[in-house]
């Protein structure tokens, strides 16, 4: 599928914020190396500053501070400036499509018991609320669509859909909550849902692991979505991750 980098700026329109609904973003595997994702992720960021100068609501502000931090991290893994949480050659990069553009990308791993996500990060327009400037390129969904394709890649690989990760922060674990996962256990054996470092593990997923999770794993969590060990899981799995289920 045809990249689009994005401009910085596009006319905002009082009636271009499209009805939920309307469009439902597509995914597609893109290659890490790839130039046009590179040109999204600097258009984000361009996009981003235009943004932060409208009258945003207090929370957006923050969250728009949150993408802009997590797509500058992305980018710098993936130019290979930053270690990332796994080897370059086992990472599989998914964008979502709507309208001509990248609406969201996702980074992850094939682990020995799930799929873990590394980055998820939605185009800076997808986070605006109900209370901001509306924008034209606006499109809703792109975050649940890539963590069900993530789910898909999961059950591809014989891992039962399990998905791994570490919330970045109450925003974004709010997110994830939202769609399921939950904290990971030490019973979860949590070295087997996230990639081994060239250094070796991480050392929060470590204190996960013995059972000593402190006030570093409470601000930014790791979680799993496991459909298939919940009661309630395979009802809201067939929902939520209908569009990209295998």
């Amino acid at each position: 599928m045809e990249m689009r980098a994005p401009t910085a700026e596009e006319p905002p329109s009082p009636i271009a914020r499209p009805v939920p609904g309307r469009a439902s973003p597509t995914v597609a595997a893109v290659q890490s190396h790839h130039p046009e994702v590179r040109a999204s992720l600097d258009g984000w960021l361009r996009a981003a500053q235009v943004l932060d100068a409208r009258p945003l609501s207090p929370l957006t502000r923050t969250r728009l501070g949150d993408c802009r931090r997590i797509t500058e991290e992305l980018r710098a893994v993936l130019a290979g400036a930053e270690p990332g949480e796994g080897p370059p050659s086992g990472r599989v990069l998914r964008a979502a499509f709507a309208y001509g553009r990248v609406q969201g990308l996702c980074s992850m791993f094939v682990c020995p018991a799930a799929v873990f996500v590394e980055f998820l990060v939605a185009a800076p327009w997808n986070i605006l609320g109900p209370r901001d400037p509306a924008d034209p390129r606006t499109v809703r969904g792109s975050g649940t669509v890539l963590v069900g394709e993530a789910v898909a890649l999961s059950r591809r690989h014989g891992r039962r859909g399990r998905v791994a990760l570490q919330a970045e922060n109450p925003r974004t674990r709010a997110f994830y909550e939202r769609v399921g996962f939950r904290r990971i256990q030490a019973a979860d054996q949590p070295l087997l849902l996230v990639p081994r470092r060239a250094s070796g593990w991480s050392p929060s997923v470590v204190r996960v692991a013995e059972g000593r999770a402190g006030p570093e794993e409470e601000r930014s969590p790791w979680l799993l979505l496991d459909l298939e060990s919940r009661e309630v899981g395979e009802a809201r799995g067939a929902e939520t991750f209908r569009a990209t289920g295998p």
